[in-house]
C-alpha cells in the first residue's frame, strides 16, 4: 500500500483529504498542529499515523517523517502540504505589525520547505514520488489586507516551479493547486475580526464574480488525483487554478 503525508492534517482540507485518502486503503502519516479534533477516528487506526508537529522546527518535522517511515517500514511515496499559516491581523500593509508580517511569511515559506526537505530524500532515492502544494488564486492576484500570505503562497509557487527543475528525470513530480475560497466552515476556525474578514473576502468573490461558486474541497480531491497518479510522468512545475475561469 501506498504511503501519504498529509500536513495541516486537521484543517478542513487535510482533513477531508484524509478521510478520502483513507477509505482508498491509503497509509497515512497525518501531521497536524495542536487540534486534531477531525482526526479522532483514526487514532488506534493501524492505517494511520498522527502527530502534533510545529512544522517551522526542521529536526521536529524530520523526527516526525521518520519515525512515521519507521512505524509503516517505508517512506512516504506523496506529500500533500496542505498547512497554512494566514494573514491572521488582516490589515494593510501600511498599518501592520511586522512582527505578525514576518512570522505568516516565514511560517508558511520555512513549513514548506521543512516539510518538503524532510521527505524528498526518500522520494529521490526510490526515483518516486508525488507532491502536492497549496497556492491560492491570491498568488495572482493579490489579497488585499494580507500581503503577507498573498506573498507567502507565490514564493512557494515558485519553490514548486524551481523543484521541478531539480527532479527532471527522477520520476519525482511536485505541482501547486491554487484555489478562489474553499466552501469550508469559517465558523469552526476563526473568530473576531479575522472571522469578518474572510466573510467579507467570500462574500466579495462571490459579488465580483457572478456565477462563480465556492471551491468544492471534493473537486480539489479530483485534483489531486490527477497529480499523484503513478500514471503521469512529465506534469509537474505547474499552478493549477481552480477558479471557476475567474482572474
Amino acid at each position: 500500500m501506498k504511503l501519504m503525508l498529509i500536513t495541516g492534517a486537521n484543517g478542513q482540507i487535510g482533513s477531508f483529504l484524509a478521510h478520502s485518502y483513507h477509505s482508498e486503503g491509503y497509509l497515512l502519516v497525518l501531521l497536524f498542529h495542536k487540534r486534531n479534533d477531525r482526526l479522532k477516528s483514526f487514532e488506534n487506526d493501524s492505517q494511520c499515523y498522527l502527530e502534533a508537529v510545529d512544522l517551522t522546527d526542521f529536526n521536529a518535522v524530520q523526527n516526525a517523517v521518520t519515525k512515521a517511515s519507521l512505524h509503516f517500514g517505508q517512506s512516504p511515496e506523496i506529500t500533500i502540504h496542505c498547512a497554512a499559516n494566514r494573514s491572521y491581523d488582516a490589515k494593510e500593509l501600511a498599518y501592520s505589525e511586522p512582527e505578525v508580517f514576518n512570522k505568516v511569511l516565514g511560517t508558511n515559506i520555512f513549513s514548506a520547505y521543512n516539510v518538503l526537505r524532510a521527505s524528498m530524500p526518500a522520494m529521490l532515492d526510490r526515483q518516486y514520488g508525488r507532491i502536492v502544494m497549496f497556492g491560492s488564486e491570491v498568488s495572482r492576484t493579490g489579497l488585499k489586507k494580507g500581503s503577507a500570505y498573498a506573498a507567502a503562497k507565490a514564493a512557494i509557487v515558485s519553490m514548486v516551479q524551481s523543484i521541478a527543475l531539480e527532479t527532471i528525470g527522477t520520476n519525482v513530480t511536485i505541482n501547486a493547486i491554487s484555489p478562489a475560497p474553499v466552501d469550508t466552515n469559517l465558523e469552526e476556525d476563526y473568530k473576531g475580526d479575522y472571522l469578518e474578514f474572510r466573510r467579507s473576502y467570500f462574500a466579495n468573490y462571490l459579488k465580483n464574480h457572478p456565477g462563480a461558486k465556492l471551491i468544492d474541497k471534493a473537486e480539489i480531491k479530483q485534483v489531486v488525483d490527477l497529480l499523484i497518479s503513478s500514471a503521469l510522468h512529465n506534469l509537474s512545475g505547474q499552478e493549477i487554478f481552480l477558479t471557476g475561469g475567474s482572474f
